[in-house]
């Protein structure tokens, strides 16, 4: 079987300093951290259910050297003293300095920081990985840094997965100019341009509608409507097509209002995730022609998170796949390198609209924009 993964971050691999997804207890963790070889300690793939409880600031902080620790879902890390005074970070609604947690944005500049300067072997040991899962395509999100290193890999003869890269909005205008003086092929093509307006289930930081079961809080809006509808005017303007991160129900009644008043021209935008859709959401996105997505292997994966986080009731809700096919979106599959492995999704995908059409959202039929 080929299978495109619409939906990947291949530079994670470049995270991996330790092996911190196989811990199976914080104990585990720390010791981990305790016997590693290189330093500072950037390690992506910690989650709580799995560990039994979460980490925190204060595991951590007897370590003199910088640690970053980030979740499964790359929305909420974990750092120490040591980065933090190296830093000198400012308590905010997205760094918790008594925990050391830091959220979304403040997450993302740590980590742009602390990670590998040269990520290549990490981009290709993903291919390998990729190629072995029978995976032909990826639609991966990327920085100007780690677009290059695309182009460099195939400059040398070294890619071997066809690649649609998806820059981030922040770092969109550079990616371009690679894309002028490089060029598209078999190999390497322009996707859509990246932008965040929510969060994860997980952090806490996904924007409800309705406060999560275990805190006060709705969520994080990371761009207003205003702001997104700017952004998608600039960038319609140009001829370019968004990608927008919105899980939280919330979040997806923002984006689709910013879409209406936008007055899209063109077709085939994609919203990413959509987790807490709902069927009047779904009515406006096949009217506006927007793809959406989807993670068929977050609800045997977090069914439990969400659960805790949002009841019985919304949980039991999440992903529904049944009624995005039975409504017609266009819609395709990818992984969120959670985990990094198609079967996972088109097991409980083929459970839910039988093996055939879970084959049809793996297989990329709608990877060039019309």
């Amino acid at each position: 079987m080929k299978f495109v993964d619409a939906h990947t971050h291949l530079e994670f691999f470049a995270l991996k300093g330790l092996p911190v997804e196989k811990a199976k207890t914080k104990k585990d963790l720390v010791d981990m951290i305790e016997s590693a070889e290189r330093k500072p300690v950037v390690a992506y793939g910690w989650n709580e259910e799995i560990l039994g409880e979460t980490i925190e600031r204060k595991d951590i902080d007897r370590f003199s050297f910088p640690i970053l620790l980030i979740r499964v879902d790359a929305h909420i890390g974990v750092i120490n003293k040591k980065v933090m005074e190296e830093l000198q970070l400012n308590p905010s609604e997205k760094f918790d300095p008594e925990r050391g947690y830091v959220y979304e944005e403040v997450l993302w500049e740590i980590t742009s920081m602390l990670k590998p300067k040269e990520i290549g072997w990490a981009l290709i040991k993903g291919q390998e990985e990729a190629l072995s899962k029978g995976i032909v395509e990826i639609h991966d999100f990327v920085d100007s840094r780690t677009a290059e290193t695309y182009f460099k890999l195939r400059e040398e003869g070294n890619l071997r997965l066809r690649v649609a890269l998806m820059p981030y909005y922040d770092d969109y205008e550079k990616v371009l100019r690679l894309f002028d003086k490089y060029g598209e092929d078999e190999f390497i093509r322009l996707g859509w341009i990246k932008i965040f307006v929510d969060g994860s289930i997980g952090a806490r930081t996904a924007y409800l509608k309705e406060p999560y079961r275990d805190k006060t809080s709705r969520g994080i809006l990371l761009k207003t409507e205003e702001e997104i509808i700017h952004i998608i005017k600039e960038l319609e303007g140009k001829g370019l097509r968004v990608a927008i991160h919105a899980i939280g129900d919330g979040a997806i009644d923002v984006v689709l209002n910013a879409f209406e008043k936008a007055d899209i021209k063109l077709k085939q935008h994609r919203i990413e995730h959509a987790e807490m859709i709902d069927s009047d959401q779904v009515k406006k996105v096949k009217e506006m022609n927007i793809i959406l997505c989807v993670q068929p292997n977050f609800n045997p994966v977090f069914m439990q998170t969400y659960i805790k986080a949002l009841g019985e009731d919304r949980a039991r809700r999440m992903n529904p796949l049944k009624m995005l096919d039975e409504m017609g979106v266009n819609m395709i599959f990818g992984s969120d390198m959670m985990p990094f492995d198609p079967e996972v999704g088109l097991d409980y995908a083929s459970e839910i609209l039988g093996r055939e059409k879970a084959l049809y959202y793996y297989s990329g039929w709608k990877h060039k924009v019309a």
